[in-house]
């Protein structure tokens, strides 16, 4: 009996070979090489895929901005980011990264005496679901500018039209990786409420209008609250209503008068 050898056939697939794709080749006008000086790729994600990219100067400092923020949200306070532009295959980029030491929030300390409850402070300045600017997680200092800038917005709606909050001091403990948080808040004087009338229109719609309001003489002025009863008002009566606010002269107080125009 005559044997016949085996023949064994391999079919051959050019992504089955292991090897890498061959590069790009080098286009005026593209980002040809992004290398990560003083880091990784995983520290400025956003600046490694751009390689491959048209370039644009612009685009690039912006995602910079956008990369040191991110850095900084993970603790990393005095994060840095520097981008040179060099001639090769194509431009190439050379991301400086500097992350300094990380810092845990570990305390904020409202150095105020008024009576804005301390929950409503905190989570106002609060970002990110809670790891930004509070306690437990990172400290940013740009983002926690315009938080105040809202914390101020926040106080003056419940009547301390006079408030003003200094730059946070922060104290770093770079043996322990923290850093603390000192707010100073000059709340001034609380507004009330002064005097509540109705003008214009009939007897009877400015009685529903003060009625519809609810608000009285007296209590803490409310922006929030106002606005609300302004909006009942406005549902209730069906006549337009206008809405005048004043300071009441020599008094810590805020004169509300609505005016009612014609039936809509």
């Amino acid at each position: 009996m005559r044997l016949v050898p085996a023949l064994l056939l391999v079919a051959c697939h050019h992504g089955s070979t292991g090897r890498p794709p061959a590069p790009l080749a080098c286009a005026e006008g593209r980002v040809g090489k992004v290398t990560v000086d003083g880091g990784t790729a995983e520290d400025v994600p956003q600046l490694a895929v751009l390689e491959g990219t048209l370039d644009d100067e612009a685009r690039t400092e912006r995602i910079s901005k956008v990369s040191t923020d991110l850095l900084r949200a993970r603790g990393y306070a005095h994060a840095a980011i520097a981008v040179d532009r060099r001639t090769g295959c194509g431009v190439e980029l050379v991301v400086h990264v500097t992350r300094g030491p990380r810092f845990v929030l570990s305390a904020i300390t409202f150095d105020t005496d008024d009576e804005l409850p301390a929950a409503t402070r905190r989570a106002t300045i609060e970002d990110a679901l809670g790891t930004v600017n509070a306690v437990g997680g990172a400290y940013v200092e740009d983002r926690l500018t315009r938080a105040l800038a809202a914390l101020r917005r926040r106080y003056q709606d419940a009547g301390w039209l006079d408030v003003s909050i200094d730059a946070p001091r922060p104290v770093y403990d770079a043996a322990r990786g923290q850093v603390a948080l000192t707010i100073p808040i000059h709340a001034g004087p609380r507004f009330k409420l002064g005097t509540v009338v109705a003008r214009g229109g009939r007897r009877s719609t400015r009685a529903a209008v003060i009625d519809a309001l609810g608000l009285r003489g007296g209590d803490w002025y409310d922006g929030r609250v106002v606005r609300e009863a302004i909006e009942r008002a406005r549902r209730e009566v069906d006549e337009r209503i206008e809405l005048h606010l004043q300071l009441a002269p020599g008094r810590h107080a805020i004169d509300l008068e609505a005016v009612v125009g014609e039936p809509r």
